[in-house]
């Protein structure tokens, strides 16, 4: 009998042990399902934001009526200004790193025109229009202060609620020329000189351009656009082609075309109330159409 009792205690206390050795096993089988559903969690997020950003960069905006400026791109260098209030462009001028080989001049308003490997510059800015062109084979990319700049921008931006990514920026000479050329054969070359620039007078090739969002019409009026307006003098930007300056600029208003010239110049120009070429007292005006 007392043998019995032993042995029954000796096979209950083995139970006890086994059911404390399941409920052991089941919490640590437990806790590495739940490591396994998160480290799965966190793996398809970066997968979904890589497909995002991928997309916001590679994809060319699509305009409405007639296209605009835009391609997947990167912006280019022009004179450049550190990031933030009161940086000028004279802490690293675009004509710093290479030696003037043509014109050193004053124009009729006073402003520096240096030339310098077939790029020209106006008080260190590099500048892209119908009158002004750059050499085939200038290929500098997308500006770094200019990015960093835009990525200071979009974070504040979306602080308040607006959400701002690049959908086009740094184009090289052929890149835009497929661009124009594609165009020209759906809108013919008049219609083309509206709104696209000629390969070499593009400003995405300077590296200092980019369109927001959507570089069509149905940009114009939204919330981004407004905040963009009203906020991109702050972080070195102006919106390079306004309203009413199409005879000066040579294109149509782009309120998503912004061109990054530091700080303090672009405070300047916009409290001037001109565009580029009026303040720096250059036309924008293709060649054949001067004759």
């Amino acid at each position: 009998m007392a043998d019995n009792r032993k042995r029954n205690k000796a096979l209950s206390k083995k139970k006890q042990v086994s059911r404390k050795e399941l409920v052991l096993f089941t919490r640590i089988k437990a806790v590495f399902c739940m490591f396994l559903f998160a480290l799965a969690v966190v793996v398809c997020v970066k997968v979904v934001d890589g497909l995002r950003a991928s997309n916001a960069s590679a994809t060319a905006p699509q305009s409405t009526g007639v296209p605009e400026n835009n391609i997947a791109a990167q912006t280019v260098g022009d004179p450049t200004a550190s990031v933030g209030a009161g940086d000028s462009s004279d802490d690293d001028p675009a004509v710093k790193d290479s030696g003037k080989n043509d014109a050193d001049d004053k124009n009729s308003n006073g402003h520096k025109i240096e030339v310098v490997d077939g790029r020209t510059y106006i008080d260190g800015v590099i500048i892209a229009n119908k009158s002004y062109s750059l050499p085939k084979d200038y290929d500098p990319g997308l500006n770094e202060k200019a990015a960093a700049a835009f990525d200071k921008m979009s974070a504040d931006a979306y602080a308040e609620g607006i959400s701002l990514f690049i959908c086009s920026d740094y184009r090289s000479y052929s890149m835009q020329t497929e661009l124009y050329n594609g165009y020209v054969s759906q809108y013919g070359k008049k219609k083309t000189d509206r709104f696209s620039a000629r390969p070499g007078h593009s400003e995405h090739q300077t590296g200092f351009a980019m369109d927001i969002n959507d570089a069509s019409d149905d940009f114009i009026g939204t919330p981004e656009a407004k905040w963009l307006e009203e906020h991109c003098t702050n972080y070195g930007f102006i919106i390079r082609y306004k309203k009413e300056k199409e005879s000066i600029t040579g294109f149509k208003y782009e309120p998503w075309h912004i061109r990054y010239l530091g700080v303090e110049l672009a405070k300047k120009v916009e409290a001037s109330g001109l565009c580029l070429e009026e303040y720096f007292g250059i036309d924008s005006v293709y060649k054949e159409d001067k004759e």
